[in-house]
């Protein structure tokens, strides 16, 4: 049986889980994931998977069609020491009428650090759009 893979920081993890997006590698997403049943994944426009189980079907459902394009864009981090959040954009290549679109997606992904290391603790992806923000509403120093 292979070794669990450990990884040292969170961002190593989003790294190894993107591409194993990028090569449809359904077994490799799920190496990725903290051995917990209350790991959550909603996927764009679904509903909430809770449990290895229920994430793992789909992410075999998703993959079984071929490989994900996706491109990481505008990632904002929190970190603390066991725990990080990541909330990015994916912009993902989708087939269409038109052809080759690309389409948006406002991403959290929450990572936990247990004694194996950083894992996937939580993944929700949402059809989006990311938006300029009004100049007034841009923030530029220190709230405290």
């Amino acid at each position: 049986m292979p070794r669990p893979l450990i990884f040292a920081s969170a961002s190593a993890v989003e790294e190894a889980f993107y591409a194993a997006l990028a090569h449809a590698d359904a077994a490799g997403v799920m190496a990725l994931w903290a051995d917990d049943e209350e790991v959550i994944c909603i996927h764009p426009g679904g509903r909430r998977l809770t449990g290895l189980h229920a994430v793992r079907r789909s992410f075999e459902e998703i993959l079984s069609r071929g490989p994900l394009s996706v491109r990481i864009q505008s990632v904002q981090v929190f970190q603390s020491a066991t725990l990080t959040v990541h909330n990015l954009i994916e912009q993902i290549s989708v087939a269409s009428e038109r052809g080759l679109e690309l389409v948006n997606v406002l991403t959290t992904n929450v990572y936990t650090k247990t004694s194996a290391g950083w894992q996937l603790l939580v993944h929700h992806a949402a059809p989006g759009q990311e938006a300029e923000r009004p100049s007034h509403e841009t923030f530029n120093g220190k709230l405290h």
